[in-house]
């Protein structure tokens, strides 16, 4: 059943959605010192592994060291090149593809300097890159730009993505993708938090909105959940419950779908488990980072655990069709953001009641009350909320 009993304000503006100004102060307030999923850690096999990428305009680079994963700004620190330009790959030293000024993979600090007594005097220490935090939970990489903060979601992973921990260890990964969509990482986020879409975006997927009495949502503080009937009975269903058995892993035929703010979603059945990270690069673009697992048991004999790994990609071919359609309708609904005039303020349905507990703590983090947001952008006269 849903929470609400009545409909809901829209409570984010148009601008919100395009506005520059809009998009700077989400990004200081909101963006930049939040957790983001950027990897996954089967993308690092075996000492050396990197993975370099632009979050937010700034490049980074995550390298495997120690069976630990560490992040660095990916610029060298003597003419601020990219240490490397390539997306991933396997390197034996941390070490700048210019001058070959050479790293150390814990600290950062700088190790080898060529021809270094054309530097004289260089202090020790003086020289080195930018760390950034890591955090690695059930096979995700996580990053957040802040210098310091609390882990990410402060424990919220526990709770929500147990199964990943205790199910999906970094074997259980079966895909990775990247997607580039030319919309508001709002507006991808916010189709993702509602089934009202469902019967006439994904009619041949789904075919139709589950019925309010099959379905449950619960809000809290830093994200929020859905959770309705999982795979329709039949065939495939059968087969998948019979893999599952076999390898010792529980079934609950129910289809869980989190949110944790701002920018991770995940939807989860018993056999498959996939995350969208939609990240920002600009009012206007979002780059999806998507990672897809299946369960593991380490029990369970390596027969058992390969059978769920293929079920779990033919439950991928079905999940990755969704999030195509998805992907084309979402331009359509930036271009009607982007529109001179709009038919009113908008409004918010029950059964989309997680949208608007979205758009309120984006205010929160912005410090604006719900009145001013009307305004639609956010200029010198917008007022913090003390």
């Amino acid at each position: 059943m849903f929470i609400s009993e009545t409909h809901l304000p829209q409570l984010l503006p148009p601008g919100a959605y395009c506005d520059q100004a809009w998009y700077d102060r989400e990004l200081e307030d909101v963006l930049l010192p939040a957790w983001h999923l950027v990897a996954s850690y089967g993308q690092f096999p075996r000492e050396g592994s990197f993975v370099t990428l632009d979050l937010f305009g700034r490049p980074i680079i995550l390298r495997r060291h120690d069976g630990e994963i560490r992040g660095f700004l990916n610029v060298c620190a003597h003419r601020f090149t990219k240490l490397t330009d390539q997306s991933l790959g396997c390197a034996a030293t941390l070490k700048c593809c210019y001058h070959g000024w050479e790293y150390d993979e814990c600290s950062g600090a700088t190790r080898k300097i060529p021809d270094a007594p054309s530097f004289r005097p260089l202090e020790p220490g003086l020289l080195g890159l930018t760390p950034v935090r890591v955090a690695v939970y059930g096979g995700l990489v996580f990053v957040s730009l802040a210098r310091e903060g609390p882990p990410p979601f402060d424990g919220v992973l526990d709770r929500e993505f147990a199964s990943l921990a205790n199910r999906n260890p970094a074997g259980g990964q079966i895909g990775a993708r990247v997607e580039v969509c030319p919309a508001n990482w709002k507006i991808a986020v916010e189709n993702s938090l509602e089934s009202y879409h469902v019967a006439e975006v994904h009619s041949h997927t789904f075919t139709s909105a589950p019925h309010e009495e099959d379905c449950e949502h619960t809000l809290f503080e830093t994200g929020s959940t859905f959770t309705a009937p999982g795979c329709p009975a039949g065939f495939v269903r059968r087969l998948q419950s019979a893999v599952l058995k076999g390898a010792g892993l529980p079934l609950s035929d129910r289809y869980r779908h989190i949110h944790l703010h701002p920018t991770l979603t995940a939807g989860e059945v018993d056999s498959f488990m996939i995350f969208l990270s939609f990240l920002p690069e600009g009012p206007l673009q979002t780059r999806a980072r998507i990672f897809w697992f299946v369960p593991q048991n380490d029990t369970a004999s390596g027969i058992r655990n390969a059978l769920v790994r293929q079920a779990g990609r033919l439950e991928s071919r079905f999940w990755l069709r969704v999030w195509g359609e998805d992907l084309q309708l979402l331009p359509k609904v930036q271009k009607g953001a982007l529109s001179v005039e709009h038919p009113g303020s908008g409004l918010i349905s029950r059964r989309e009641e997680r949208i608007p507990h979205f758009q309120r703590w984006l205010l929160t983090q912005l410090g604006i009350s719900e009145n001013q947001s009307e305004l639609g952008q956010l200029g010198e006269s917008t007022e913090r909320v003390v």
